[in-house]
Parts: C-alpha cells; sequence; structure tokens
C-alpha cells in the first residue's frame, strides 16, 4: 500500500467509519471510562465501610477502563487491590513505628522489574523472625535468617474464598474468565528501574511534560509474580507501573484510540490463533507508546489511519528480529522472556512481513465486530453504528447500576441490622463533600432507607406492635430508589400487617406507573436480564443514569432473614434454597450470596401481591384477573428470563390456593427443570407430595 497513497488514505478514512460504526467513538471510550471510574469509587466506598484494613484502594485496569475495547472483543476487568495495612520502605530509615513494614530487597543479582519483600517488626527496625509470623502466610526463611513473604503469601486465604472456582494466571487470582484480581502492595513513587520513562532521552513532543510531571507522582506496586527465568521465583515481587500507563493511555486522542484498539483487534484474530496470549495485549500497548513517541505528532491523522497501524507493527517487527522487547516505562526489561520461544519469532515476524505488506487483506478477514464484512461493504446485514452505540451505553448503564445497588446488596446479604447499617449512612455521609460520585452515594443512602424501614417494620410485627410514624417516613424518602422496588416492599408490609385497602392503594398506583419501556433489572448472576426496549436505550443514552434509574428501571425486590415478617410467608422458602450437599458444590461462594434471600423481580411480585391482597378482601374477580396478569407474565412476556424461577414458584402458589394442584406441579416441575440445584422448587414438590 507503500506504492499507493492515495488509496491508502481511502481505505484509512473507511477503516475509522467501521471503527466508529462498531463503537470507537469519543463519546463512547468517555462514557466506559466514566463507568469504571465510578466503578472504582464505589469499590473503595465499601471497603471504607467495612473497615477492611488490608485492602483500601482498588483500581481498575485494562481496556474497559481505558475505552480502547469493543463490543466483540469481551474484554475482561483486571482489578487491583492495594493492601494498604502494610508500608512498603526500601531504606531502614523508612520505618515507621506501629506499622507492618515491608522491606524491598534490591541487589545486582535481582531480575530486572523484580525484588523480594523482607518482613520488618513493627516494634522497631529490625527484622522479623519466623515465630511471629502470621502462621497463614506462605513465608521462606532465607540462610541468614531473613524472613521473605512468597507472592503465593495469600493464596490459602483466597482459594478458601473462591473455592473450586480458584484460576491463577500470573499476577492475577480469580473465580471469573471476565475478572482479574491482583492483590499489590503500593510503594509512594517509583522504585529503582521504574525511572526509566523520565532518564532517557525521548523526541519531547510526546509524552507532553505536563504528563510527564503527574506521572512523576504515581505509585509504583509490588505485584506477586516472580521472573520466568529466575531460581527463585516464588519469593520475587514484579514492579507495575499501571497507573503511569493509564495516565498515559488517558491522554490519547480518538484517532490514538482507534490505532490502538485495530492493533489489538488483529492480535486477537491472527496471532492468538499462533501464539495464544503469549504474545499479549501489552506487547502490543508497548510497541504502540513506544511508536507514538518516536514518529511526529503531525502524521497521527484520520487519513493516515493504516499507516500508523503499519508504524506500530513494524517496530513490533524490529523487536521479533532482535529478540527482545523492552519496557515503556522500566529499563533493563525484556518482555519476551518467558513468553515466546526461540523458533516463533521467525514465524511472528513473517506473518508481520505479509500484514504490512497486505494490510487491507488482513482486514478484510476479520470476523470480530464484523469488520471484514463492514470494509468490504457486504450485503449480509451487520449492526448499525446506533445499535452498537446502544448496546455499549446499555453494558456501560448496567454497571453504573450494579455499583449503586450493591452497598445496598452488602448490607442485605451480611444481614446487617439496623444500627450497622445506620452506621454505614453516617460513613457515607461523611465522605459525601469530598467524593465526586457524591449523587451516586446520596441514591445508594435510598435503598438503605427501605432497607432499615423494612427491618424495623418487621420487629413491630413479630412483638405484635404498632409500626411508628418514623418507618413510613423511612420507606417515602426512598421511594425514588427505582421505579418500584420500595413501593413494592412498602405493600409487602402493609400487606403483612393486614393493611389490605392500603396495600391495594400502593399496588394500583405502582401498577399505574409501568409503562412499555419499563427495564426489569435484577442483580443476580447467573440469571440473564429481560431485554430493554429500543426506547428505553435511547432514555439511557439520552439522559442522566439516575433519572432514568428513577422512571424507567424496575430493580428486583430483595428481602432478608431481617425483614422476614413483612414478606409473604410461602416467599421464605426462597431464603432456603440450598438443601443437599449437591447444592453446596453448586454454589459460587463469590457471585452467589443472594442465594439465601428472597430475590423476586417487580412485575410478578406486585402481581402476586395484588392477588394476595383481592383474595383477603374478598374481591373475587380482581383476584382472577391478578392472577391471569402473572401467569401472562410468566408464560408470555418474561420469556424465560430474570427470576424466573422464583415467579414460577409464586405462580404455582396462586394455583394451589384456587385448589388446582396439577397446575402447581406443574410450575415447581419446569422451576426444578430450569434450575436443579439451589432451587426452593424442592420444598414445594415435598409439600404436595405429603399433601397428596
Amino acid at each position: 500500500m507503500d506504492r499507493d497513497p492515495e488509496g491508502q488514505h481511502v481505505m484509512s478514512l473507511r477503516l475509522s467509519r467501521v471503527l466508529r460504526d462498531i463503537g470507537v467513538t469519543k463519546q463512547m471510550v468517555a462514557r466506559r471510562r466514566r463507568t469504571y471510574s465510578i466503578h472504582e469509587k464505589m469499590m473503595n466506598v465499601i471497603t471504607y465501610i467495612d473497615n477492611d484494613r488490608w485492602i483500601k484502594n482498588a483500581f481498575v485496569f485494562g481496556s474497559q477502563s481505558e475505552g480502547t475495547t469493543t463490543l466483540g472483543m469481551k474484554s475482561d476487568r483486571d482489578i487491583l487491590q492495594c493492601m494498604n495495612d502494610f508500608s512498603v520502605i526500601i531504606d531502614w530509615a523508612d520505618w515507621e513505628p506501629g506499622k507492618r513494614c515491608l522491606l524491598v530487597i534490591k541487589n545486582d543479582r535481582s531480575p530486572p522489574q523484580h525484588c523480594c519483600i523482607q518482613i520488618v517488626k513493627r516494634d522497631c527496625p529490625l527484622p522479623e523472625t519466623l515465630n511471629n509470623v502470621n502462621a497463614k502466610w506462605d513465608v521462606e526463611e532465607t540462610m541468614d535468617g531473613r524472613v521473605l513473604l512468597k507472592n503465593t503469601f495469600i493464596d490459602s486465604v483466597i482459594k478458601q474464598n473462591f473455592g473450586r472456582l480458584f484460576r491463577k494466571q500470573g499476577p492475577s487470582r480469580s473465580n471469573s474468565k471476565d475478572l482479574d484480581y491482583i492483590n499489590a502492595f503500593r510503594y509512594n513513587g517509583p522504585l529503582f528501574e521504574c525511572n526509566f520513562l523520565f532518564t532517557r532521552p525521548k523526541p519531547g513532543h510526546w509524552p507532553r511534560p505536563e504528563i510527564l510531571t503527574k506521572a512523576r507522582h504515581c505509585k509504583t506496586f509490588l505485584v506477586p509474580q516472580g521472573h520466568a527465568e529466575s531460581d527463585q521465583s516464588k519469593l520475587e515481587w514484579r514492579f507495575s507501573t499501571s497507573l503511569i500507563e493509564r495516565l498515559l493511555m488517558f491522554d490519547l486522542n480518538i484517532l490514538k484510540i482507534q490505532v490502538y484498539t485495530f492493533l489489538k483487534i488483529l492480535r486477537k484474530s491472527f496471532f492468538k490463533p499462533l501464539v495464544g496470549d503469549r504474545l499479549s495485549t501489552f506487547h502490543f500497548k508497548t510497541a504502540f507508546l513506544f511508536t507514538l513517541e518516536a514518529y511526529p505528532p503531525e502524521i497521527w491523522q484520520e487519513r493516515n489511519l493504516l499507516q500508523c497501524v503499519i508504524n506500530c507493527l513494524k517496530t513490533l517487527q524490529r523487536w521479533f528480529n532482535l529478540r527482545h522487547c523492552p519496557h515503556y516505562t522500566i529499563s533493563g526489561v525484556d518482555l519476551f522472556v518467558g513468553k515466546l520461544r526461540k523458533w516463533e519469532f521467525s514465524l511472528l515476524s513473517t506473518v508481520l512481513s505479509d500484514m504490512i505488506d497486505n494490510i487491507m487483506d488482513y482486514v478484510s478477514q476479520i470476523v470480530m465486530d464484523q469488520i471484514g464484512e463492514r470494509i468490504v461493504d457486504k450485503s449480509r446485514a451487520v449492526s448499525t453504528r446506533y445499535q452498537n452505540t446502544l448496546a455499549t451505553v446499555i453494558y456501560c448503564f448496567s454497571a453504573n447500576i450494579v455499583d449503586i445497588f450493591d452497598i445496598y446488596l452488602y448490607s442485605t446479604t451480611k444481614r446487617n441490622n439496623i444500627s450497622k447499617t445506620k452506621n454505614i449512612i453516617i460513613k457515607i455521609q461523611e465522605i459525601l463533600n469530598e467524593s465526586d460520585i457524591r449523587s451516586e452515594l446520596q441514591h445508594a443512602v435510598k435503598w438503605m432507607y427501605q432497607y432499615i424501614a423494612t427491618m424495623a417494620a418487621s420487629a413491630c410485627l413479630h412483638w405484635n406492635q404498632p409500626i411508628p410514624p418514623d418507618i413510613y417516613r423511612l420507606y417515602e424518602a426512598s421511594l425514588d430508589s427505582d421505579l418500584t422496588s420500595s413501593r413494592l416492599k412498602l405493600a409487602s408490609m402493609m400487606y403483612c400487617s393486614g393493611q389490605y385497602e392500603r396495600a391495594e392503594l400502593v399496588l394500583a398506583y405502582t401498577e399505574g406507573l409501568l409503562h412499555a419501556d419499563v427495564w426489569q433489572f435484577s442483580r443476580c448472576p447467573g440469571r440473564s436480564l429481560p431485554e430493554p426496549s429500543e426506547r428505553f436505550l435511547q432514555k439511557a443514552y439520552e439522559i442522566p443514569v439516575l433519572e432514568v434509574l428513577k422512571r424507567h428501571v424496575a430493580c428486583s425486590v430483595v428481602f432478608n432473614s431481617l425483614e422476614v415478617c413483612c414478606v409473604p410467608w410461602f416467599l421464605v422458602y426462597e431464603m432456603h434454597r440450598t438443601i443437599r450437599p449437591k447444592d453446596f458444590h453448586h454454589r459460587n461462594p463469590i457471585h452467589e450470596k443472594w442465594i439465601d434471600l428472597v430475590v423476586i423481580d417487580s412485575k410478578p411480585f406486585m402481581f402476586y401481591l395484588q392477588y394476595l391482597t383481592f383474595r383477603q378482601l374478598g374481591e373475587q374477580e380482581r383476584r382472577r384477573e391478578a392472577l391471569h396478569k402473572l401467569h401472562n407474565y410468566v408464560c408470555v412476556e418474561s420469556r424465560g428470563r430474570g427470576n424466573i424461577e422464583t415467579a414460577l414458584h409464586v405462580l404455582g402458589h396462586c394455583y394451589e390456593l384456587e385448589n388446582q394442584y396439577d397446575v402447581a406441579w406443574t410450575c415447581y416441575r419446569k422451576s426444578l427443570k430450569l434450575f436443579p440445584y439451589n432451587n426452593a422448587a424442592r420444598w414445594h414438590i415435598m409439600r404436595l407430595l405429603q399433601q397428596s
């Protein structure tokens, strides 16, 4: 293509358009970054209210937080958790009394980018002895008496938490293919060879001086990974400059983001099938950063997009020929060590040569995000830019709701009592003025009011006491947490306290709020969400998240055992889904804490409450109408999505009350067929068998 610059310019403009069509636009990059900025801050809020001294700060790194991904790429998330109960020092003079200090051991024999960590006494600046170290930690005593911390030092604790789903890859420990956790220590400044970015010669136009100034103040992390060719790799910790790298990525304009994103698409499409992830995204990012630094700023234009990609590929090819890949911010590092085999360099270099010479042939073969079809304008239907934009919007919108909802879910799954929940609210209010997610935190508190109100009302009902006005005021303060859930909890409390007429009014008002574009949302991994309507997606794109949440989202209704007197008795079975040893084996200890709660989607719960209320009021026609609406929801409208098993259970209960036991049996059997484990349907089937 070098011989046809005009043709290359035309194809660059077409590729840029295709990348915009699949969501690599300035607006969508900004939305992804904002989403994960909120996610990062919300995680730290939960850590703060949990009084977790070990982990005070979490950071989200990788493609999602940078905005350098597409829908088809299906990028995971990297979450680095700082263990802030430890203070990293590089000199004995830095020791502070009362802190658990870790001394960085680095000498001429240490591999590049790596060090060992020695445990230091808390009461004096002396090495810690083996008999004083926490028995759960994985440590090793050296010949000279030093107690060194292994990079597996808390793996046993993590394995216990993650159970059979525990997986380890490099420095990450995870229980999901979509999420990598890295537990790290931090040092407030650059460590040893991490000054490389600031000391080596550079052309000067990029990174910009102001970015370099900020980078000097970034923290360095020590992550649990030894050198690939070291004989003591289990004792080594690797330096990570992830914050500097994120700072550099956030300084890029949309054209540069497109170039880097496309490089990742090329890697996944053509290099991953050859060498897997051993030639990683980080290798391509490093080539991109060095190319960005080396080439003049005027070439980074949309009409030169393909040439910019080729320049990055040439940088990578040069490293293949040298069999050496430098690190962008740390000196003395070869990123190919422990990754690629000798015979693979010539293979990869050959592929790169062909790709550089025939770049458009490769572009036309890309399956991901239908890029190949888009670039050659094939007639086969592809998703439009509008559809991809809305798909990105709902992805980010869902993540925003999860973050706001999780503070409430954290309290509910932990079964925090009223006093603890009030203390959480106080803690949140303490940090409101200093937080740039103030509105999200204020909204999260509304769900906490709902939780306190239901706990307090449940206690009153348990002791046969009247429900005082202050509980109703708490319900009122929580009513617009979303469109329905707080109102339904209020109606449930009224039904359980015998206030059937008032419950009827609340349910009628709640049903009147529903409209065609309401989206039912559930925070239950393992359950597929209902499909949002196109008009809902438009709202999510145009209107602020919190406004959409209040007017257009019907969240699931959640109860725990402290709210049990405000739950219709039949639903209490949902708190006891785990019955057999097989059920325990099929539980995810991290993602399925909700299994011990009552979780029911808003619409079926509303119809169920209406049925029960009209039955108590003796309104037979309206009772049958409510049953018809519940049946239509479960069998037609839901399309098997959401917490469908619980919806089937309440439908079955209604048919039991109608003395149609065969239909009830069918509901419970269908539920058990959908979810064979951790399903309260077993209780209902056993009940029916005992009655027959």
